[in-house]
């Protein structure tokens, strides 16, 4: 453990019970790990304004923006995100220090009453504001109403308790790290339903060249090569927020990876899943096994 700098360390965090849930995590590890000690501070970003679409943020990650504004004037020190809310694209002057060890994946289903998804009447309401979500749930039960909702983790339980909707998909890790187990009715099946790229993976954001050696302290090697390999399909197909994409990096063994990807009403494609195995141990070639996989759907755009 190095202590030789003891000046605390200022974390930006959007101002959620989640945000803040995440961000202390990762200051305490931070500290255990390094004996720096982390003070949060609260940065309201554009997505936390709700009665903005998420399909028509000012800016590109609507959720990040701000934290990431508040990093490169020096306001804060590091940032900690939500990963799959990162834009794809490198942001100039930042960098990701740090993905610590992924949380569960996978989308959980929460519905009133216990109800799972294949017993839902016909005609009931799905709460969800994500495309990919949206999508993968008419392909599994078409006779159900998709229902957009916004709101933080909480907001979007009480819709379902209260009757608003009849059940609602949310990501399973944030359930979790939230003390929420009990809300989830069942974890969906990614062959039913993959996950947005880096679901349940938490990115540590700093300005490039400073504190990369302490983040290096809470680096998870396998987490870093998986989601670089699920978030090349991101740049790969040229993604948009709005772009209905799953994909999950599973280890097998002897450093092979198993990279799933399943793309629906995107520039031609009309739905396509795509499976590859390769063998990874940089991320160069997690990037490569993802790239690879977009050029099969590469080939089918217009």
């Amino acid at each position: 453990m190095s202590t030789t700098n003891t000046a605390p360390l200022k974390l930006g965090t959007r101002g959620s019970l989640l945000a803040r849930t995440q961000s202390q995590m990762v200051a305490e590890a931070i500290n255990e790990a390094t004996g720096r000690q982390v003070e949060l501070t609260i940065i309201r970003t554009e997505g936390d304004d709700v009665s903005i679409p998420l399909d028509a943020p000012s800016r590109p990650g609507a959720f990040a923006a701000t934290l990431r504004d508040a990093l490169l004037d020096g306001r804060v020190d590091l940032a900690v995100h939500s990963f799959k809310d990162l834009p794809s694209a490198p942001l100039p002057g930042l960098s990701i220090a740090a993905i610590p060890r992924r949380s569960d994946p996978r989308d959980a289903w929460c519905s009133r009453d216990g109800v799972r998804l294949e017993d839902l009447p016909a005609g009931a309401k799905v709460g969800t504001s994500s495309p990919r979500r949206a999508v993968g749930i008419e392909r599994a039960r078409a006779d159900l109403q998709i229902v957009p909702i916004r709101g933080n983790v909480d907001t979007r339980l009480r819709k379902v308790a209260e009757g608003e909707v009849d059940a609602a998909v949310l990501a399973a890790a944030g359930l979790l790290r939230l003390g929420h187990e009990d809300a989830i009715t069942e974890y969906i099946d990614p062959g039913t339903l993959l996950p947005a790229p880096a679901q349940g993976a938490l990115a540590v954001e700093c300005r490039t060249g400073e504190l990369a050696a302490e983040m290096a302290a809470i680096d998870n090697e396998d987490t870093r090569l998986a989601v670089v390999a699920e978030r090349a399909i991101l740049a790969g197909i040229g993604a948009t927020c709005t772009t209905a994409v799953g994909a999950l990096a599973s280890w097998l063994h002897d450093d092979r990876m198993n990279l799933v990807v399943e793309v629906t009403a995107h520039r031609g494609i009309v739905y396509d899943r795509i499976s590859r195995t390769g063998h990874v141990s940089t991320e160069d070639e997690a990037r490569a096994l993802g790239l690879s996989i977009c050029d099969e759907l590469l080939d089918q755009m217009g």
